[in-house]
């Protein structure tokens, strides 16, 4: 089970029961993740960060129709980065697996919305006086999970993934 803390500009967007936080503390902070949304050349985006590791996705120009199967992009555009950055098969199936049922919340860990105002902070330096459409959200994915967080002793995202499932 995938747990995401939504924010509230988040929350207007999709039709799904916000549940409350306190009965998915339980499930390990790897199968957590907080997700907002944040304007790119006034299209909207979806930033998701990962509560452990700060792996994070960020979902270019997403519509109505998007916002309303929101689960299914999720898992979709997760399956994606898992395969861009290179993740091995086993955890990203494990990753897949787990985010068959997802479940939203309130927002509930201060330092991921943290880090995921560097990530906005770098989406918005590496998008600066491009068109829409000459945006690469691959490459703007793959530099923002190879980024050094002090969060993360000076670490990378992508590495603090690998390194969870090594451990």
């Amino acid at each position: 089970m995938f747990v995401i803390g939504a924010t509230k500009k988040l929350q207007s967007q999709i039709d799904k029961t916000i549940e409350i936080t306190e009965e998915y503390e339980q499930i390990p902070q790897i199968y957590q993740w907080q997700a907002n949304i944040i304007k790119v050349n006034g299209r909207k985006c979806l930033i998701l960060m990962n509560n452990s590791t700060a792996l994070n996705l960020t979902l270019f120009g997403l519509e109505s129709p998007q916002f309303e199967n929101i689960d299914n992009v999720i898992k979709g555009s997760m399956n994606q980065l898992f395969q861009t950055l290179g993740i091995e098969e086993s955890i990203a199936e494990q990753m897949l697996e787990a985010s068959q049922e997802i479940v939203y919340t309130k927002t509930s860990s201060r330092q991921t919305l943290g880090l995921m105002n560097e990530v906005k902070s770098s989406i918005e330096q590496q998008t600066k006086n491009k068109e829409y459409k000459d945006i690469d959200a691959v490459t703007i994915n793959q530099k923002n999970n190879r980024m050094i967080f002090k969060a993360l002793e000076g670490q990378t995202p992508l590495y603090t993934f690998q390194r969870y499932f090594e451990e």
